[in-house]
């Protein structure tokens, strides 16, 4: 916590520069009053050695020159002389009373009054309310706190502040503000949000290492320390000898106490039962020492001195696996019935090969070790008049044992193809048996249900087929195969698909209360009453069932989403081989899998939605008519780009009139393999700073200075924002040419590491940065070479200024070369120039018009990249090497649909204070909103839509000599290439 608020420790530092006090808490009388309002009457306040004091007032106050009791000093400096004993400083009164009191003002207080076991808080000028306010140090009581919540969070409440006993403020397992080494870690949601320190927390899955714990003891018993929480080896979590948290198939017991409570995995412990837990007979002890302390079943065992397993006088041998000195059989136990009179001495042992003993069907073969069980299928098999013939090597102690099944592999029969905890193969629900099946749970085997899915299929093909408006078309047997949800931003009406066979056809059925009544896995009768327009914008191709009666659910819980050829058989098609996916007549609204990669950049796929142009096994070249569809915010925190690997597991066919969109719409969905990020760009942000900038956000946990190095600098620190890393270095030399690496250490999102050659990045020690305004564009030039024409606010280098296209998925339009303008100088950007072509870095005229046609002797020509601009509704905006905006426009074209990423982009650039209005009547602008995104934009409709725009063609240019952010400062009109505008 911080000592002071700002304000009161900035009025310190200046009133101890004058020598006039000299503590924490005060200064003067006047600091006294301001943070304690008025005294009490007959008092006044002190400043006494730091400290605020009260004391009596007994000496009148000596008047100003015998007027200074109200009268005004008429505007005379008084300076310096002593008045009344304080000095003013050589400031003028100015006329205005004193009013008794120099170089005071009135105190600052709350109004309306706060309300009872609220805090005035003055310290910022203004008189505010609060719960509490930061007032101590570490862990002491803030004001308004008490010591059981003693920390004061500022910017809870509204920013009221909250007292709490402690917060969140170190990663890991680091000791929080607030806790102790004991108990380090903060758990801000417990003691109803007051906080609660705690040992440990529950943040891994399974035997993961949880927050505050150890390789050795990485399991967090929340429960554990009175609540605070305890880390130990192992957890007790399952139920007899079942394999507890934290331990393994051959120690799957969690002896808690173990360990001094850290808890220790046994293969089985000594519970004074008959058998021990873990143990079966006739090994029914758990001799605990054995086996490093792991345990181990015995026959018998020496415990403590005694013998335990044995009857009478008979001892134990040294492997606990008979009882020796017996007579006959009499003289042995049950649990090892046969004496082995052949031996010296003589033992009891379960069985020997000639008197099986007490081996049965479950357990057919006297081993070596005198003991019953199996080692492999045809023991079991063997035995007469036994359905158990899988051999379960593990069970029995080891020993094995004989089973119906021990894995739904064993269960040949398609009618019984789960096994049932090793004694029978039986169906559990309907998803264990084929579609068209119920699983009977009295017989336990998958019966015949309903008509046949080729009948279901003709029924869908004539509602697909059928003339948009009212019908009257059965649908009876289909499958629910897929809920479509809402999508963020997209005004699509969430549904259902249905399909009866895994090559199609299907339908989609968009009816609300149909929706409300169904699950996916379903089988369904209905009747479809209205079907789609496809030529309308609401459908664009899409056959959809509009609204649907007398929907009745048949049965539940199919296994429609498994693959077609998948035991049992779903209706999901893996169409990676496909090679007709581009036609959208054969795929609409089928369940579908594959895999692929992303072949070009994002676009348009619907408001709310991205498409991406795609590659797969069938498909090795991209087509037209087939893209990925994806929710956009999908898109964003996935970080989907172009060469990113990716595998829909399970996907829904959307179709966009003649285009093929399989969709999906959340991560369970997805999967994407993306390229390791790249380090894209170093800049110097100021002489002890140098922003790096990656091709993909960046894992925090992963970054440290030392993951960094610069020649000749220094590294102490380094912070990560998403795409970039913010390093603080030693003093740089300015101009001086330096590099930046980073190490395999640092990690994207998805945990790969930036590698070598793409770890290093040029840069220049830190000079001022010139400051661009976007003047003219011209976005739709034959070939693609587009110009752009941007002015010099002020002088500076322009190395690594950025000129793009949108801010959300953007696209690079250049990348300006290291050249030092003057204010007021003209730049024009040439896009998709030759290979040849090059930037101007020494001088306007360094490439003149006369050798270089294209080129504009008033003006720096710089070569901009290969991309050209979109002529749709984009976003075109400069941005400094540290990736600030320095000026961005949203131009809008009324013909076609806007990109849906457009709203988004707009947004954006409002946010960051670069256009207006700085909303859509009060909320966010999209293609809906009141004005619509569009509407604010400025207009580039007229740009010629030909492909014969040259640089004399009319272009989009300022119009306005102040930039007001607004459409206002632009129209269409003839060029200006190379001079001022307006």
């Amino acid at each position: 916590m911080l000592k002071r608020n700002w304000l009161p420790a900035l009025m310190t530092a200046v009133l101890v520069t004058l020598g006039t006090g000299c503590g924490d808490e005060c200064v003067d009388e006047f600091d006294c009053r301001n943070d304690k309002g008025q005294p009490a009457e007959g008092k006044k306040w002190t400043c006494n050695e730091g400290s605020c004091e009260q004391e009596n007032v007994d000496v009148t106050p000596t008047p100003d020159g015998g007027s200074d009791g109200g009268t005004t000093d008429g505007g005379t400096t008084d300076g310096g002389t002593t008045d009344g004993g304080t000095t003013d400083g050589g400031t003028t009164d100015g006329g205005t009373t004193d009013g008794g009191t120099d170089g005071g003002t009135e105190p600052v207080t709350c109004t309306p009054a706060c309300a009872s076991g609220e805090i005035c808080d003055t310290s910022s000028g203004v008189g505010v309310c609060k719960t509490c306010r930061d007032t101590a140090t570490g862990t002491g009581q803030d004001e308004g706190c008490s010591e059981t919540a003693p920390i004061c969070n500022i910017a809870a409440s509204g920013g009221k502040g909250a007292c709490k006993a402690c917060t969140d403020t170190a990663t890991g397992a680091g000791q929080d503000n607030g806790c102790s080494a004991s108990a380090p870690i903060c758990d801000t949601t417990a003691n109803s949000g007051v906080g609660v320190c705690k040992a440990c927390a529950d943040t891994a899955t399974g035997a993961g290492q949880d927050n505050g714990c150890s390789a050795s003891a990485p399991i967090c018993d929340t429960a554990a320390n009175n609540g605070a929480g305890a880390c130990t080896t192992c957890s007790d979590t399952a139920t007899g000898a079942g394999q507890d948290n934290g331990c393994s198939a051959s120690a799957p017991i969690c002896d808690t106490a173990a360990n001094n409570g850290a808890g220790a995995c046994k293969a089985c412990m000594d519970t004074a039962t008959t058998p021990d837990l873990g143990c079966t007979s006739p090994t029914n002890i758990c001799d605990t020492a054995a086996n490093n302390g792991v345990g181990q079943c015995k026959v018998c065992a020496v415990i403590s001195g005694e013998t335990e397993g044995c009857q009478g006088n008979q001892t134990c041998n040294a492997e606990g696996t008979a009882c020796e000195g017996c007579a006959d059989n009499s003289s042995c136990s049950a649990e090892t019935p046969v004496c082995r009179t052949d031996t010296e001495p003589t033992v009891c042992v379960e069985c020997t090969s000639d008197n099986a003993g007490r081996c049965d069907a479950g357990r057919p073969v006297c081993n070596a070790n005198n003991l019953c069980g199996c080692t492999d299928n045809t023991q079991c098999a063997a035995v007469p008049d036994s359905n158990r013939d899988v051999c379960n090597t593990s069970a029995n102690n080891g020993r094995g044992e004989c089973a119906v099944c021990i894995t739904n592999a064993e269960c040949t029969d398609p009618n019984r193809p789960s096994c049932d905890n090793g004694t029978a193969c039986v169906c559990h629900t309907n998803s264990d048996c084929g579609l068209t099946q119920v699983c009977n749970t009295n017989t336990g085997a998958c019966e015949a249900s309903g008509g046949t899915p080729a009948d279901t299929s003709t029924q869908i093909t004539a509602v697909l087929n059928a003339a948009a408006g009212d019908v009257s078309l059965l649908i009876n047997g289909a499958f629910v195969t897929f809920i479509k949800p809402t999508v963020t931003g997209s005004a699509e009406v969430s549904g259902f698909f249905l399909q009866a066979e895994a090559n199609g056809p299907a339908v989609y059925v968009s009816d609300a209360t149909a929706l409300g009544q169904v699950a996916v896995g379903d089988r369904v009768d209905l009747t479809v009453t209205q079907r789609s327009d496809p030529t309308t914008t609401g459908t664009a191709g899409m056959r959809i069932a509009l609204a649907v009666t007398n929907l009745s659910v048949i049965s539940r819980g199919h296994p429609v989403q498994n693959l077609s050829t998948a035991t049992p058989a779903g209706l999901k098609a893996d169409v990676s081989a496909a090679t007709d996916l581009a036609t959208a007549d054969t795929y609409e609204s089928k369940l579908v899998s594959f895999s692929g990669s992303i072949a070009g950049a994002a676009g348009g796929s619907g408001a709310g939605f991205t498409g991406f142009p795609i590659t797969t096994a069938g498909m090795q070249a991209t087509a037209t008519n087939l893209r990925l569809r994806v929710p956009s915010t999908l898109v964003s925190d996935l970080e989907v780009v172009q060469g990113c690997q990716f595998t829909v597991t399970t996907g829904a066919t959307w179709r966009f009139n003649a285009v093929t969109q399989p969709s999906v719409f959340n991560s369970s969905q997805f999967s994407v393999n993306c390229p390791a990020p790249k380090l894209v760009s170093a800049a110097a942000r100021s002489a002890t700073s140098v922003l790096l900038t990656f091709d993909r956000k960046i894992a925090p946990a992963s970054v440290q200075a030392s993951d960094f190095s610069i020649n000749g600098l220094t590294i102490t620190e380094a912070s990560v924002d998403g795409l970039s890393v913010l390093l603080t270095t030693a003093s740089q030399i300015s101009g001086n040419d330096y590099t930046a690496t980073v190490s395999g250490e640092v990690l994207d999102l998805a945990g790969k590491p930036v590698a070598a050659p793409n770890n290093t990045a040029a840069f220049k020690g830190y000079r001022a940065t010139a400051v661009l305004r976007i003047t003219e564009v011209q976005p739709n030039m034959s070939g693609s070479k587009d110009l752009v024409e941007l002015v010099a606010l002020t002088g500076g280098s322009t190395n690594g200024i950025v000129l793009q296209q949108d801010v959300n998925s953007p696209t690079v339009l250049a990348t300006f070369p290291d050249i030092t303008v003057a204010a007021n100088d003209i730049i024009v950007v040439h896009i998709a120039e030759a290979t040849t072509y090059e930037s101007e870095t020494t001088s306007k005229t360094q490439f003149p018009t006369e050798t270089n046609p294209v080129n504009y002797d008033t003006a720096w020509d710089i070569k901009g990249g290969a991309t050209g601009i979109t002529f749709s509704s984009r976003i075109v905006l400069v941005k400094s090497a540290a990736g600030d905006i320095m000026d961005a426009v949203p131009f809008a074209r009324t013909a076609g649909t806007p990109p849906a990423a457009f709203p988004g982009n707009v947004q954006a650039i409002q946010a960051a204070g670069q256009w207006l209005p700085a909303d859509c009547g009060g909320a966010l602008c999209t293609t809906n909103s009141t004005p619509t995104a569009a509407a604010i934009s400025a207009d580039w409709s007229n740009i010629p839509a030909t492909g014969s725009v040259t640089p004399a063609s009319v272009t989009v240019r300022r119009i306005s000599t102040t930039d007001t952010n607004t459409k206002d400062d632009w129209a269409v009109g003839a060029p200006s290439w190379g001079v001022a505008n307006p």
